[in-house]
């Protein structure tokens, strides 16, 4: 995944035949071949291989090793082009769509299932003001498209948006603070008016910790706006990983003078946080070290979401089936609509929740 993730940012091809050196040329492909019961895994890596069969073996036996040797030397364009391949065969398994639209068309069949879909854009992190202007459209553009694709059905049973507040602002960050409040606050607002118009939930998406206080700012400002008074669908995402977590939420209800969607996820920026911690000298971790504590802080924090249902309706993000199973048993036997919601990523969690969805009965 982090390979696919580098591979479609890389602009050269040196830079890009190193990094397959350096990340794929001990890597032992034969022995996951038929392997894994998933269709992508195995086309994956077919796709890995698929050079191996390309160049000089005819051994199956020596596909790994032969291919192993040939990254190695100095002419990688087709094993370039093996890996593109592969990685963009992993790619389609977790992107809906390659544009809104098609995303819409293809959730199509799940949403009969009983799943519902919020949206976003993959790459989201504008460096220049022109860089923002264009995801600015893409979310204006998004977001009509699903409010019409939504046809009216709702918070609770139609589709959302997620936005990435770095996506609006070059430079999103504390330092910038009366800058971000002046040029960004406003293209934030217009993006949530136009989702009320359409009455479609919008999601503040989480970003890195030294990015929380001017995020929890910039939502403060939204909740207070007198052109959004009486309008329940503004969510904002926590991540149980953050130590300050629970007090997070303490602040997030005391904020609820509306009914607010909080997202609960367990964390999405864990290797640089520690990296960002290790390179400042800090004395501490934002986040914890150890996945015991954060699935134990996200149940903490998932009582806390559910004690307040008149304030927060909560939205737990999680794959693990333990958690899922004790956040059911927490919320109790009485399950209404809007009452809460569980959320996987598209293309990861649909065998688990296959269990969970459909009607309330």
């Amino acid at each position: 995944m982090c390979l696919s993730e580098a591979l479609l940012r890389i602009p050269d091809k040196a830079t890009l035949d190193a990094l397959i050196r350096d990340k794929i040329s001990n890597g032992n492909w034969q022995t996951h071949l038929g392997r894994s019961q998933s269709l992508f895994v195995n086309a994956a890596t077919w796709g890995l291989l698929f050079t191996g069969k390309l160049v000089a073996t005819h051994n199956e036996a020596s596909l790994s090793r032969s291919l192993n040797r040939i990254i190695g030397k100095s002419g990688e364009p087709l094993i370039r082009k093996g890996v593109d391949m592969a990685m963009r065969l992993m790619g389609e398994q977790f992107v809906t769509g390659e544009h809104v639209g098609e995303a819409l068309a293809n959730a199509h069949r799940l949403e009969q299932q009983g799943f519902r879909y919020s949206y976003d854009m993959l790459g989201e992190a504008a460096l220049t003001e022109e860089d923002a202007q264009a995801y600015l459209l893409s979310y204006q553009q998004a977001i009509h498209a699903i409010g019409k694709a939504s046809s009216g059905r709702g918070i609770y049973e139609g589709p959302w948006i997620s936005i990435k507040l770095s996506a609006l602002h070059p430079r999103y960050c504390r330092a910038q603070y009366e800058r971000v409040m002046a040029e960004l606050y406003p293209r934030l607002l217009r993006l949530t008016l136009l989702a009320r118009q359409y009455d479609i939930g919008l999601n503040i998406d989480a970003e890195e910790a030294d990015r929380l206080e001017i995020s929890l700012d910039l939502l403060a400002r939204l909740c207070f706006e007198p052109t959004l008074a009486g309008w329940n669908s503004i969510g904002f995402v926590i991540q149980a990983y953050q130590k300050r977590c629970p007090q997070v939420i303490d602040e997030l209800i005391d904020l609820a003078k509306r009914r607010l969607m909080i997202r609960l996820v367990k964390g999405a920026y864990w290797d640089s946080e520690i990296k960002r911690a290790q390179i400042e000298g800090l004395e501490d971790y934002p986040v914890f070290t150890r996945k015991v504590y954060t699935d134990l802080s996200y149940l903490a924090c998932a009582r806390k979401l559910l004690s307040v249902p008149h304030y927060i309706y909560p939205q737990f993000a999680t794959h693990n089936a333990h958690t899922l199973a004790a956040i059911y048993h927490f919320a109790g036997q009485n399950y209404y609509p809007g009452q809460y919601e569980f959320q996987c990523l598209h293309g990861m969690g649909e065998p688990l929740y296959e269990q969970v969805v459909g009607k309330a009965s």
